[in-house]
Order: structure tokens, then sequence, then C-alpha cells
């Protein structure tokens, strides 16, 4: 049996694929969503939805007042945006016509979500209380579109109580939605290395001895001891480096030579060691060859962890939508980042879920790849879950 608010949204399928084919037809880079957000708050304003500006043009606050008598619980609803430097290969409809531009993430389905649950939560006003606070995030990717909607003030005016995002995912079912309380999702930094020594000749290394390639490749090597070594084992950390770069020519030995690359935490208290443990590493090992070594360490997004009251509330507002035996437990945290968990931050009592976008019979999507395709059958259980959520926690 169809819940009666699955039902709601299911009855403007129509209208939520046609919003999300017409993003995804003209996708923006991150804090470059102006054609986005004129359309949000073209939808918006055809819904009566108040809005408050924001500077840039970019992402959008929209505001819903529930006419139902009761607290004053004010809960977020937040999807993200923007579009990834990706050429779109796959043979669909709504097909990108920017070269080099495309979702391949799935953000264009979360924003036809959101406003897809916003026109049914129009239509229910009266049957919540409080407020709705919709959160249209530029810049997803880039991990810095949280940063500016919060300094923005989306969380106060009124505070936020709670606040509930969600990402496609492809390790579930169409209909499915998983969930976790605790930690969820890693933080997300990056680091570049630079280890300067003395050019030489390729022939002649030993009359002067100091020799960044050496030192560099000794470096990425012995940081992976800090994971092996340094850090309990059941404490999850991945440092990847991504780049190298140094040399002009085969019989020169080069000044010097960069490095970079990220690390993933679970743990904050980790997370805050890990620059300092790379430091040592990079410097020991750099004087051991007569070279310089500094970093540059640049601080992303924290770990991502939901509160375990509000994921059971979430629960049970997924169970209403899809039924028990389709909500599903995460059992792993995931080593990927999102910048969801800033807004976790300062608003503890939030709840970041996955929605199911995996099809019988047919291949997985693969996130950030020109033939990254969300199914079009999914969305309306994300507005669903969005709609059942304000109800649950709005009484």
């Amino acid at each position: 049996m169809i819940s009666e608010i699955l039902q709601k949204t299911l009855d403007i399928k129509e209208y939520i694929v046609d919003v999300k084919r017409k993003i995804h037809k003209h996708p923006e880079l991150g804090m470059e969503e102006y054609e986005t957000t004129a359309f949000v708050k073209s939808e918006l304003s055809t819904m009566g939805i108040e809005m408050i500006p924001l500077e840039k043009n970019v992402g959008v606050l929209g505001i819903i007042k529930g006419e139902k008598s009761g607290g004053e619980i004010v809960t977020a609803l937040r999807a993200d945006m923007d579009a990834l430097p990706i050429q779109e290969t796959a043979d669909v409809p709504d097909k990108s016509v920017v070269p080099g531009v495309m979702h391949a993430c799935g953000h264009d389905c979360h924003t036809a979500m959101l406003l897809g649950a916003a026109k049914v939560l129009v239509s229910l006003k009266g049957h919540f209380s409080g407020t709705v606070k919709l959160l249209f995030q530029p810049a997803e990717e880039n991990l810095g579109g949280a940063k500016y909607m919060i300094e923005q003030g989306v969380l106060e005016n009124p505070k936020v109580d709670h606040i509930l995002g969600l990402h496609g995912h492809p390790s579930y079912d169409v209909g499915e939605i998983a969930l976790r309380g605790g930690p969820a999702m890693a933080s997300s930094d990056f680091f570049t290395v630079r280890i300067t020594g003395k050019s030489a000749h390729g022939a002649y290394p030993h009359r002067i001895g100091c020799d960044p390639i050496l030192a560099a490749s000794n470096s990425v090597m012995a940081i992976q001891s800090i994971i092996t070594r340094q850090i309990d084992a059941i404490d999850s950390v991945v440092i990847s480096v991504c780049e190298i770069h140094g040399g002009t020519a085969k019989n020169i030995i080069p000044e010097a030579v960069e490095f970079s690359g990220s690390v993933r935490c679970q743990s904050a208290e980790t997370r805050n060691s890990i620059e300092k443990r790379i430091l040592d590493v990079v410097q020991n090992i750099a004087s051991t060859y007569k070279c310089k070594a500094e970093l540059d360490y640049h601080y992303g997004v924290p770990p991502l962890a939901n509160s375990p009251r509000v994921t059971e509330i979430v629960r049970g507002s997924a169970e209403k939508v899809v039924g028990s035996d389709r909500v599903k437990h995460i059992d792993i945290p995931a080593m990927g980042s999102e910048d969801f968990s800033r807004y976790l931050e300062i608003v503890p009592e939030g709840v970041f879920a996955r929605l199911g976008i995996r099809k019988p019979n047919e291949p997985d999507p693969v996130y950030h790849n020109g033939n990254f395709v969300f199914p079009e059958e999914a969305l309306p259980y994300g507005a669903a879950l969005f709609v059942q959520f304000v109800l649950d926690m709005n009484q």
C-alpha cells in the first residue's frame, strides 16, 4: 500500500521530472549557478513561498510557515545545485547543452526533489506547525557552498533546530532509503609538499648531493607509515598522494619537487593530528638528503556524524514512505566527504540520508562519469522523505 505522502509526490512526478530535466540540460559549476538559482526562485515564487535574499545571486533560501497551532520548531531541508566539469556522453533526452559540463552526481535531482517537496508542503501547511527552511545550496563539489550558505545566515533568524539532506546512492535500489546514526562520512583535507634541493647534472649527483626527487619519493612512501604505525588500526584514515611534479629534462636533477594529496578521517581528534605528522615525516626525510621541505595544509570539511536521535526519527519517516523492509542500515561509514557536515557542526540534530538509485538488471550508476544517469523513478521517494520528515518533526 502506497503511503499518503508518497502518493502526493507520485501525483506530481511529472512536475519533478520536468524540473530535473530543465536543470540537467543547463548545468552550471559551483558558485556559477545563476540560471539554476533564477529558475528555483521562479518556481518558489509561483508556489507563493517567501524567499530571503542571498549575496552573489547564487543559492536560495525559501521559507514555509506552518499554519497548525503548536510549537515553533524550525526544520531545514537542503539540496545542492552544482554540476561538474565533465563532458556528458550518456544518450538521454535532457543531455547537457553546455560543453564540458554536466550533472554527474545527481545534484539536479536533489534540487528537483526539494522543489517537489516544497510544492507538497505548501498544500499541507495546515498539517504542521513551525517553520521550514528550504536550502538550495551552490558549490557542494568544491566543498565551499555550505560555508557560504552558513555565512549568509541561513541557519539563523529563526535558528534551525533540525536539518535533513540526502544523496542518491548506487548501493541501494530505487525505492530504498539507507541511514546510519553517528559517524557516517569522512573529513576531507588537502596538502601540498614542496621539497627543495639543488639542481645538478644527472651524471654527477654526488657533486651536490641534494636530490629532491629522491627525498620526495621516500617521503611519499613514508607518509603511508603514519597510517600503519602511528594510528590505531580501527581508526579509519586514508592519505592519498595523487600528484607529483618535478624536473624538466631527462638528464637534469631538478631544483624542487612538489607532490599533493588528500586526507580523509572519521575521527576529529585524529584529523587534527595529521598535519603535524606529515610535516614531521617530510622534514626529517628531506634533511636526510640535505633538502628542505615545506608543507601547505588546507582543512576542507569536517567528518560527518548524524544525530542518533534524529536518525531514528528519519527512519520512522522513511518507513512510512517506503515500508520498513526498504529502509536499510549503513553498516560502515564512508570515506567520501560531504560539506553537509558543516551544517551539522552548527545544527548537530541532523541527518544525511542515502536514496537508492540502483535499477535491477542495469549497470550501477557511477558518480563523476560522463555516462552517469540518475533514474527518474527515484525522484518521488526523495521528495516524499523530505515532506514526511517535516510532518513528523513539526507536529
